[in-house]
């Protein structure tokens, strides 16, 4: 159990564990990581100390699980992520399927794979990352994960290589450059060319290749010679009628 300062949890609206979620999440994209760290344990272990839980107040604990889980790795907390990671894998093993407000079971495999590679547990973060992979089919994010936390491991420099050879092209979302594999993900271009041109791949020949692919279809974009976003561009284009209608009249 996490001990965390007392806080009286009705003026944070915890009789309203939907209502609070949305609080949670919001304070986090206003980066009060603090207030979250509280609020996310009190919720959390308000559910986990009723045992005859619903399945939608299961759903709710996952989720408050997987907040405290990201925000304890947000602010260093490494030994502390681990502790919620196990708890979490321990809940969301009871709700095995994909749920819109928790997401897939392979991200919470990615959350416990950072959370125990940054707690310095790194034969076990190893085990999640490949599992996570593996179930998800190839997700970029796991692997770019895999590799940033844990180096020079040649298994999962490899997860990481295949993950971006069945990525697909260069996506501009915003101002940003991002990849993102169908039903997975996305990821900033940015992270993964830092991860291909840092030491930890140094040992493998094949890094330069996909940065050559990802900088060349950056400059496409820019450039106006390539879509933004292919993948819709393809979609549109599959629309567009294949005969002039005038060729039947």
């Amino acid at each position: 159990m996490i001990v965390c300062c007392a806080i009286d949890v009705t003026m944070f609206g915890m009789n309203d564990p939907a209502q609070t979620l949305m609080q949670l999440e919001g304070y986090i994209r206003d980066g009060r990581l603090e207030m979250s760290e509280v609020m996310a344990t009190q919720f959390t272990d308000m559910f986990l100390r009723n045992k005859k839980r619903s399945g939608q107040e299961q759903i709710m604990l996952v989720r408050g699980l997987q907040i405290l889980c990201d925000v304890l790795v947000i602010r260093k907390k490494f030994p502390l992520a681990m502790a919620s990671a196990k708890t979490l894998l321990r809940e969301r093993k009871k709700i095995p399927t994909a749920d819109d407000k928790i997401g897939h079971y392979y991200q919470d495999l990615h959350r416990c794979g950072k959370a125990f590679a940054l707690a310095g547990k790194k034969r076990k973060g190893k085990a999640f990352f490949i599992k996570a992979f593996k179930r998800s089919g190839g997700c970029i994010a796991a692997a770019l994960d895999g590799v940033t936390t844990i180096e020079n491991d040649t298994k999962l420099v490899d997860l990481f290589l295949r993950s971006l050879e069945q990525s697909g092209p260069v996506l501009r979302l915003g101002q940003s450059f991002m990849l993102q594999p169908d039903n997975l993900p996305a990821v900033r271009v940015e992270a993964i060319l830092e991860a291909l041109e840092g030491p930890n791949l140094s040992l493998d020949e094949r890094p330069s290749q996909h940065v050559q692919r990802l900088k060349a279809q950056i400059s496409a974009i820019e450039n106006g010679e390539m879509a933004a976003n292919a993948k819709l561009q393809s979609a549109l284009d599959s629309l567009k009628p294949k005969h002039d209608y005038y060729e039947y009249s």
